[in-house]
């Protein structure tokens, strides 16, 4: 790991600040407001430790900088503990990059609606100056650290509507959760245990991860509907009325709130937690025990929910980030 001289520190307040934006994969959440704050005139570097090869060559560059961290990685996560994800890149932990960079400032913001900050990372928000919250829950963490409501980034407003490629002739869209698992047993085991999903014309839109192009090759090669994996799956679901989800991932909240019929697919071998308990206060939601039995639902056999999420506010999430910086003005 790339390491300072011990009582590091950044001196003269009046420094250009440095913005630094570090995650991975599907985990980050923060292009959209890299690019909208560089645009603005910050001085921006971004570290997407999915496709960087050697991020601790551009944090190494970082070192004497007047740094502000923006993050959306799990704050533990690091090369040792992100094993069950099969990956060669050099992961390195939000809390790692703190305390070798000493930045003047450092934000958080979730790249989970479903679990946005995790049991065992509550005890080190403080360790942050500034959650940028996406929804009015996580007000509960007011006591640990400033706390601002900006949104779901993903979901922004736009001068035209967006269209995430050719029209989904199904209307219908499934969202594996449980990527990595399929990952780990190969394609075909992921074909045959979905088959009757693909079969019934539903779409796949698979996360932002690792050998997505293999995976999305194999889908096209059979006829199945694949969105890109780099498409936002707001606009995914926008496109689309039904979406289908497992392994209790971000999707059936983000679906929901967006007042889309939505049918969690159950697999006992994904469902760490009781998804019904999980998902009790989120909306209405049905829950399929196969993908047979989900394959066979039509839309109307679905349960509707009310839209209630809100757009993303980037001008308030730089400004909040720019009140963390005495002296300065966001302009």
């Amino acid at each position: 790991m790339f390491q300072l001289k011990d009582g590091h520190k950044i001196k003269g307040k009046n420094r250009k600040h440095v913005f630094l934006f570090l995650g991975y994969g599907a985990e980050y959440s923060l292009h959209d407001l890299y690019v909208y704050m560089a645009a603005h005139g910050d001085k921006c570097v971004e570290i997407d430790m999915l496709v960087d090869p050697n991020p601790e060559s551009t944090l190494k560059s970082l070192i004497g900088k007047s740094i502000v961290f923006i993050t959306s990685a799990h704050f533990l996560y690091d090369i040792i503990n992100f094993f069950f994800y099969r990956t060669h890149r050099k992961v390195i932990s939000p809390l790692h990059v703190i305390s070798t960079l000493c930045p003047v400032a450092s934000v958080y913001y979730p790249h989970d609606l479903k679990d946005p900050i995790k049991a065992e990372e509550v005890p080190y928000l403080p360790v942050f100056d500034l959650l940028l919250s996406p929804k009015d829950s996580l007000q509960q963490y007011a006591g640990l650290i400033k706390t601002v409501n900006v949104g779901w980034i993903k979901r922004q407003r736009r001068q035209s509507a967006s269209s995430p490629e050719c029209p989904n002739a199904s209307r219908r869209v499934f969202f594996p959760g449980s990527y990595q698992f399929w990952l780990n047993r190969g394609i075909g085991s992921f074909l045959e245990h979905y088959a009757p999903l693909f079969n019934a014309g539903v779409a796949v839109k698979l996360p932002r991860w690792h050998d997505n192009d293999v995976f999305e090759e194999a889908l096209r090669a059979c006829g199945i509907h694949t969105y890109s994996s780099e498409a936002n799956s707001i606009d995914v679901m926008e496109a689309n009325d039904v979406i289908f989800t497992e392994a209790l991932s971000s999707v059936a909240v983000e679906a929901c709130a967006l007042g889309k019929r939505v049918c969690y697919i159950q697999n006992a071998k994904l469902d760490y937690l009781d998804p019904r308990k999980q998902y009790a206060d989120v909306g209405r939601i049905h829950f399929a025990e196969s993908p047979l039995e989900a394959s066979r639902l039509t839309k109307d056999a679905l349960p509707s929910n009310l839209s209630t999420m809100g757009y993303f506010d980037f001008k308030k999430a730089r400004n909040a980030i720019h009140e963390l910086l005495p002296g300065e003005e966001c302009r």
